[in-house]
C-alpha cells in the first residue's frame, strides 16, 4: 500500500465519521429544540389553568387572554408535532438530518414569539415563569 492509497483511505474515513458526527450533533439540536417547544407548551398550559382557576373562583378573566392560551397551545402543538417528524426522520435517514436541522431553531423563535400573539402578557410567562393572572 503506497503513501497516497493510506491517505485516500484515512481521509475517506475521516470524511465518514465527520458526517456521522455533523447528523449526531443536528439531531440533538433537534432533540434541544423539541424540548423548548414542550417547555413553552407546558408554560401555556399552566397559564390557561391559572386562568381557569381564577374564573371558577369568580375572579374576573378576560376570554381574549384565554382565547391567546389557546391560540398559543395551537401553536405550540403544530411546532411540537413537526420537530417530532424530523427527529423521526432524522433518527431514519442520518445524513439528511444537515438538511433539516437548520430551520427548526430559527422557525420556531421568529414564526411564533411568546408574546406576540397575547395580549397585555398572557403568555408573557410562556418562557419565563411568570403567572399570568
Amino acid at each position: 500500500m503506497t503513501k497516497s492509497t493510506l491517505f485516500d483511505r484515512l481521509n475517506q474515513e475521516l470524511e465518514a465519521f465527520g458526517k456521522k458526527a455533523q447528523a449526531a450533533l443536528d439531531e440533538g439540536k433537534l432533540q434541544i429544540e423539541l424540548l423548548r417547544q414542550k417547555r413553552r407548551r407546558d408554560n401555556a398550559a399552566r397559564d390557561l389553568g391559572l386562568l381557569a382557576y381564577r374564573r371558577e373562583r369568580g375572579g374576573e378573566v378576560e376570554p381574549r387572554r384565554i382565547e391567546a392560551l389557546l391560540t398559543r397551545l395551537d401553536e405550540l402543538e403544530a411546532e411540537i408535532a413537526r420537530l417530532d417528524r424530523q427527529v423521526a426522520e432524522a433518527g431514519r435517514h442520518p445524513r439528511t438530518a444537515t438538511r433539516n436541522a437548520s430551520a427548526p431553531s430559527g422557525a420556531a423563535e421568529t414564526s411564533a414569539p411568546a408574546t406576540a400573539d397575547a395580549p397585555a402578557g398572557a403568555s408573557a410567562g410562556a418562557d419565563s415563569g411568570a403567572s399570568p393572572v
